[in-house]
């Protein structure tokens, strides 16, 4: 298996743009930050996700790179959505005892204005917590703290897997 993903990492390398090489290097620096446990998830480890947790709030930036772009290389909606699920499922499980998990039921997102360049910052609040239920409001900010995309998501509380 190693030397398949090291023949897959020097044909990637081939001709290589910078930005190529450096979206790879990204990439390979996300996996290691899983790995090593500074992300609790893949997709954090590969977005980059930096994380504050308050009493009552969330807060999760990822920087903009081209990883994050879609075709007109501006942030990808799918990713604009990732980022603000997360802040608001962070503190949806932050606020249940031991024992239990939220899980996204619903995810509603309205997008205001493109992730261009810098950062993108998404903060998540409780509205409602009810015994099997949650309410969550997200917001994305990018770094002139421009609200670009508005959510709100529901949550079913459940028991943890063990």
């Amino acid at each position: 298996m190693k030397e398949k993903i090291q023949a897959l990492v020097d044909q990637c390398l081939i001709n290589a743009s910078e930005e190529e090489q450096e979206t790879l290097r990204s990439i390979l620096d996300g996996f290691l930050k899983k790995k090593e446990k500074q992300n609790s998830t893949y997709i954090g480890g590969l977005m980059h996700m930096e994380r504050e947790l308050g009493e009552d709030f969330c807060e999760v930036t990822i920087p903009i790179t081209p990883l994050t772009y879609n075709s007109l290389n501006m942030v990808h909606g799918g990713v604009t959505a990732t980022l603000v699920d997360s802040a608001m499922g962070t503190i949806a499980n932050y606020m249940l005892p031991k024992g239990y998990g939220a899980v996204t039921s619903n995810l509603q997102i309205h997008y205001l204005a493109p992730g261009i360049a810098g950062n993108l910052r998404a903060t998540g609040e409780i509205i409602h917590k009810g015994k099997k239920t949650m309410m969550v409001e997200g917001k994305v900010y990018n770094d002139d703290q421009k609200v670009i995309a508005h959510s709100t998501a529901s949550f079913f509380i459940i028991k943890a897997q063990s």
